[in-house]
């Protein structure tokens, strides 16, 4: 335990300038090493790492899409990294035609289903950002916070007061006790989120909003987390690798925020007009 705390402190410390200066490219520098290095974690895993043509083209798929995140206005990004999508597994694809029996179907399949994931997750973090200059930073912070929060406390409560297992045959760790706690913490740790904005920038939160958003964040995160471990499972290994001590690869630890990226960019793109928080 002692080990994943260090692990995790020392994160959030090598992440803090990326996260400050997030508006400018040290944002694209973070979102393509993730995305590169979840990529050949995803291949690893899916046993197609040797493959050289298809580690190069999901290289260009997640370097394109996360460059051109801040390169296009959203609406004609989302065409285009939906073009490059489909595109990425047509070559993909193809080469598994052509590989003679070398390339599984279902392995490739898997593989590029993760991978897009992976990249369109990222995609939505800096749309986040991007999303206004008012509220831009306060999304973006959010889409870290709600995940991370709610993975420490489902961790925390899983070890002291677990007892019921939840899907044992993809994580066997987790438990039922773990999963409502991690929830609650990010409900409670959220209104904490809403106070300290009202009371340190002056900024009037929207309670139920907030409540709603870590509500189902919450549960987001855990099937986000489920997601990657069942593709883990599938194929035989613990963790996607060692970059982060106690805690595994980079897939390991931000496979929720994949998914609460994309929850939190639909939520304001489907609801533009309404505001978690007004200004005083």
């Amino acid at each position: 335990m002692f080990r994943r705390i260090l692990t995790a402190i020392v994160g959030i410390t090598i992440l803090i300038p990326f996260l400050v200066f997030s508006d400018k490219w040290p944002l694209i520098v973070m979102t393509c090493v993730i995305g590169l290095l979840s990529a050949f974690e995803i291949l690893k895993c899916t046993g197609l790492v040797r493959q050289f043509h298809l580690t190069v083209i999901s290289a260009a798929t997640i370097l394109f899409t996360q460059i051109g995140v801040r390169v296009f206005e959203v609406d004609r990004y989302l065409t285009l990294a939906l073009i490059a999508y489909m595109v990425y597994a047509v070559i993909a694809m193809t080469f598994s035609v052509f590989s003679k029996g070398k390339i599984q179907l279902s392995d490739l399949c898997q593989s590029v289903l993760m991978i897009v994931y992976v990249s369109f997750g990222l995609s939505c973090l800096t749309l986040l950002r991007d999303f206004s200059e008012e509220y831009g930073l306060v999304l973006f912070l959010l889409t870290f916070f709600v995940p991370w929060v709610c993975d420490a406390m489902a961790y925390f409560v899983g070890v002291f007061f677990g007892k019921h297992k939840m899907i044992p045959d993809v994580s066997p760790k987790k438990t039922v006790e773990g999963a409502v706690g991690g929830i609650a913490g990010v409900i409670l740790a959220t209104v904490v989120f809403g106070l300290a904005m009202h009371f340190g920038f002056g900024k009037q939160p929207n309670y139920f909003l907030l409540v709603a958003l870590a509500l189902i964040g919450g549960i987001v995160s855990q099937w986000g987390d489920l997601i990657a471990s069942l593709l883990k499972r599938e194929y035989g290994i613990k963790d996607y690798g060692k970059v982060f001590p106690g805690h595994g690869g980079v897939m390991d630890r931000f496979d929720s925020l994949f998914s609460v990226s994309i929850f939190i960019f639909s939520a304001c793109k489907l609801f533009e007009q309404v505001t978690l928080f007004v200004s005083w």
